[in-house]
């Protein structure tokens, strides 16, 4: 933003009246030519920041500022409607606003005897050190007030539309041709300005051709009007225009400020307009008042936050020269705050201003005094990093996947989407459900992972959410895992089935039991699947991914995955190790091998082999399975001992002869001899 260094020093010095402070603008001109031509002037250009664009956009606005830095009050340009505006002046200018929330306020006179020409030297010379190119006294003045107040002008030829102002959404292909000659063609959601037979302006952003001022004009319809700044910035964004208008109604600027500059506009037509200007028509739609606000402030929570104990009446002076209505009650203040700070909301806001002005660097650096304790432990993370090492010590690599999916993830894997939190805005259709489980995920991963590799481990850890009709959804805190292996896939249930006991040793928990799941959902295999306990408590489940789903995912191998229940395997897990001394007497390894039936579960097998083994028996392992022509052979590996004494062979024949006997008695299966 370019300003002026004269014409700032000069608004933040008088106090004169709205009349006098034009004269002495005038005035001055003469003065500033000669400054101009002797290299005097000078030209201040500032970076203001988006939450300052509703009063910083303007010299009064920068004045208002230098005046707080100095230490002084500020005698600020306010003139009104009322001031311009003389009694029984006809109200006759038809206003109708179609969208009240794009455009907030509209203010319209219809000025006559409107004459042409070029503006008042001075007045060119500053909109030039400005940045701004002079064209005729009529929009050299629009340009004018919105550089010295921040408030967009806008002058149409009065003859060119029918009085009749109506503002309104564009209807979808509607064309304009703009100032700049450009056409546009119109979308339902660019607002514009119109009469009852066509568009005149893109509201907020730029006149049009057919309706502008030109050196035949002698009657001008003056617009001051305040727009929604977000719509006035999609529609920049949408055709690629910029305007100094555009600039400042995306900043959002006070809707109160538009009424200043009409007056402040008509104010300066009626004495650079032409010789004889008369204003014979207005009208002020103005749906929603915006009034001043209040907010109290703690002056202890004020020099708390600084950090400087700043003295109550240096706090007061640094807000009246704000230019805010200051009244101390009891230990605090009251401050009114004018509708042009939009961005002053609450106490920290105040206090920010406050600091600011007072000078960061007056304030000397201290450090903190604060009580020093330990930060609390957090038992949840550390068990789910433990998590961690245990899986990543298996070979498993870690995923991390977003919390959502979308409705064709639900339906590959068979799940129910009533049983689903729905997002109100998702960033994308991939992202419109919250996950009830993580194996969705896990089977992108899978499908990702196939173009490059041919066996891999990976698991994630992360939440689920379900009862959605709830008004806060519950949540679990799930670990989930897959393990893929072309090279021996047939196997690939029992190779999870292995690495999630050794997961489980490495936690410190024992007696895990397997058993046959009654209900689990489509998305893992009927027969290939088992649930996982502890003291009949089920903590989670594993298995093979049924087929159909596999097929939905064009992955063409078996895919083994599991997800446990975090919170339950936390209750059970103990990371005390316990010392147990290795046996004095050795052990022996026997191999069994049988034939068993389709409907035989692994898990009978092994409850069976360990009830006849008894104390003696060790340890059980299954290295080997053989499937041909409906019949299924397993190879198991027994470890037999005592921490007694060393076995005799026809002890240990004996011990092999309970396994066997109990196997082909109770379960029907043919053990090879």
């Amino acid at each position: 933003m370019k300003y002026s260094y004269t014409w700032l020093k000069e608004l933040s010095q008088t106090k004169l009246s709205p009349e006098k402070l034009a004269d002495l603008l005038t005035m001055r001109a003469f003065e500033l030519e000669e400054m101009k031509k002797e290299g005097k002037e000078t030209q201040l250009v500032f970076d203001v920041l988006a939450n300052r664009g509703h009063d910083m956009l303007s010299h009064l606005g920068m004045a208002r500022e230098i005046c707080a830095v100095e230490g002084r009050n500020f005698s600020n340009l306010r003139p009104g409607l009322r001031g311009a505006l003389r009694p029984g002046l006809r109200k006759g200018l038809s206003i109708e606003l179609k969208d009240k929330k794009l455009c907030r306020r509209y203010i319209g006179a219809v000025l006559e005897n409107v004459k042409i020409s070029p503006a008042p030297k001075w007045m060119q010379e500053r909109l030039l050190v400005s940045g701004v190119k002079p064209i005729n006294n009529i929009v050299d003045i629009t340009n004018y007030v919105m550089l010295e107040t921040g408030q967009p002008l806008h002058a149409f030829d009065a003859n060119k539309t029918t009085e009749n102002i109506i503002v309104r959404k564009a209807k979808k292909g509607e064309k304009i041709k703009l100032l700049d000659e450009s056409e546009k063609i119109l979308g339902e959601n660019d607002l514009v300005i119109a009469d009852s037979e066509k568009s005149l302006a893109l509201a907020g952003i730029m006149g049009g051709l057919k309706s502008s001022v030109t050196k035949n004009t002698t009657k001008i319809v003056l617009e001051s009007a305040n727009f929604d700044p977000m719509n006035i910035r999609k529609t920049r964004v949408e055709h690629d225009l910029s305007t100094e208008s555009s600039y400042r109604f995306e900043r959002e600027i006070d809707q109160n400020l538009a009424e200043m500059g009409a007056a402040r506009a008509m104010e300066l037509l009626q004495k650079y307009g032409g010789s004889n200007v008369k204003l014979v028509a207005y009208g002020d739609m103005y749906p929603n008042k915006l009034k001043p606000w209040e907010i109290k402030l703690d002056i202890n929570y004020t020099n708390s936050l600084l950090g400087e104990n700043v003295p109550v009446s240096k706090i007061k002076n640094i807000l009246t020269n704000l230019d805010l209505g200051v009244v101390q009650k009891g230990k605090d203040l009251i401050v009114k705050i004018p509708t042009f700070r939009l961005d002053l909301k609450t106490q920290e806001d105040l206090i920010e201003e406050i600091g600011r002005i007072y000078g960061y660097e007056n304030i000397p650096v201290k450090s903190p005094v604060i009580e020093l304790t330990s930060p609390i432990v957090n038992e949840k993370r550390i068990f789910e990093n433990k998590l961690r090492d245990a899986m990543t010590a298996l070979g498993f690599s870690e995923m991390l996947n977003y919390s959502f999916y979308s409705a064709g993830d639900i339906e590959r894997c068979d799940l129910d989407v009533k049983t689903h939190l729905e997002v109100a805005n998702p960033m994308n259709p991939d992202q419109q459900f919250m996950r009830t489980s993580l194996i969705p995920g896990i089977l992108k991963n899978v499908e990702l992972n196939l173009k490059n590799f041919d066996r891999f481990s990976i698991f994630e850890i992360g939440r689920i959410y379900f009862n959605p009709n709830q008004k806060i959804p519950d949540e679990k805190n799930i670990l989930a895992g897959a393990l893929v292996n072309q090279e021996n896939k047939k196997n690939i249930f029992f190779k999870l089935r292995g690495k999630i006991e050794t997961f489980f040793r490495r936690l410190g928990i024992e007696n895990i039991e397997f058993s046959e799941p009654k209900i689990i959902g489509s998305i893992v295999h009927p027969t290939r699947t088992a649930v996982i306990k502890s003291k009949d408590k089920i903590i989670g489940y594993f298995g093979e991914i049924n087929p159909r789903v596999l097929n939905e995912y064009k992955i063409k191998t078996r895919v083994a995955v599991f997800e446990l229940n975090i919170e339950e395997v936390s209750n059970i897990a103990s990371f005390q190790k316990v010392y147990k001394p290795i046996s004095k007497f050795p052990s022996v390894r026997r191999d069994i091998s049988m034939f068993i039936g389709e409907k035989t579960k692994y898990a009978e097998i092994e409850s069976k082999i360990r009830a006849a083994g008894g104390k003696m028996l060790m340890d059980v392992e299954l290295f080997d399975i053989f499937e041909k022509e409906g019949e299924k052979s397993l190879a198991l590996r027994l470890e037999i001992g005592s921490r007694e004494k060393t076995l005799t062979s026809e002890e240990i024949d004996g011990v092999m002869k309970k396994i066997i006997a109990k196997l082909e008695e109770d379960l029907k299966v043919k053990v090879r001899k």
